[in-house]
């Protein structure tokens, strides 16, 4: 029997912490498959591929020859099928490492569950929207290679990808969707609200300024100057310009 429900991976040495994410999870409407440690996780990967998966920094902290929670996040960062990572741990000196590694964002336990439902959900929705977007770029065909090229900036549909000059970056997937979104229409002038709506879902619950929020990181990231590619339509909202 098929279902329309994600599934997340939950990755941690700690079987406490499993079932209570499992439970939360759950109650969410979540589809949770559980690992205790490094290759349990990419086995159960290889097995069934999950729609997201949360990942402790630390796996098995008593014994340095097990994989760590970074081993099996570059693991999952080197297969052909992209999933996004959501890392978790006691230590909020590990954000800059997991995320330099490839994670799509940091949760420090204790997580505030609020908090977390809504990091996933977003993390869903916009994997989605980028998927549907790759999609219509290729002509409805998966395997067909999706790139958008928008001056030297190079955004890759299919592996979540974005370069500029050769050089990666890591963006979020919301970021990556906004760029992705307004790449698929250049020149064309959007305001917050339609971006809103296009980009984070019409039950988003949030307000106008949050694109520009996610503007100033996608040109940070990417060393933009001001108007640079992305321009501000001033009063209304944003349009790329190659």
């Amino acid at each position: 029997m098929t279902t329309d429900r994600p599934t997340v991976l939950v990755v941690d040495d700690e079987e406490a912490i499993r079932s209570a994410l499992a439970t939360l999870l759950g109650r969410a409407g979540y589809i949770v498959r559980q690992a205790a440690d490094g290759p349990s996780a990419l086995a159960a990967i290889a097995q069934a591929v999950p729609d997201l998966a949360l990942l402790d920094v630390v796996l098995d902290e008593g014994d340095s020859s097990q994989m760590s929670g970074l081993d099996v996040l570059r693991a999952i960062r080197a297969r052909e099928n992209f999933i996004p990572v959501i890392m978790l741990t006691s230590y909020p000196e590990w954000q800059v490492e997991s995320l330099g590694h490839g994670a799509i964002a940091f949760v420090t336990k204790p997580w505030d569950a609020n908090a977390l439902l809504g990091q996933i959900r977003a993390t869903l929705n916009a994997i989605a929207h980028i998927r549907r977007d790759a999609l219509r770029t290729a002509g409805g065909s998966p395997q067909q290679a999706a790139v958008l090229h928008a001056g030297d900036v190079m955004i890759d549909l299919i592996h979540y990808r974005v370069t500029r000059a050769g050089q990666e970056i890591d963006l979020t997937p919301i970021e990556f969707a906004l760029l992705a979104f307004l790449a698929r229409s250049p020149e064309r002038e959007w305001t917050r609200e339609q971006l809103l709506d296009q980009v984070w879902g019409y039950e988003w619950a949030g307000y106008p300024r949050t694109v520009d929020r996610h503007i100033a990181a996608i040109r940070r990231k990417l060393r933009l100057s001001r108007d640079e590619l992305i321009q501000t339509v001033h009063g209304m909202g944003y349009r790329l310009s190659p």
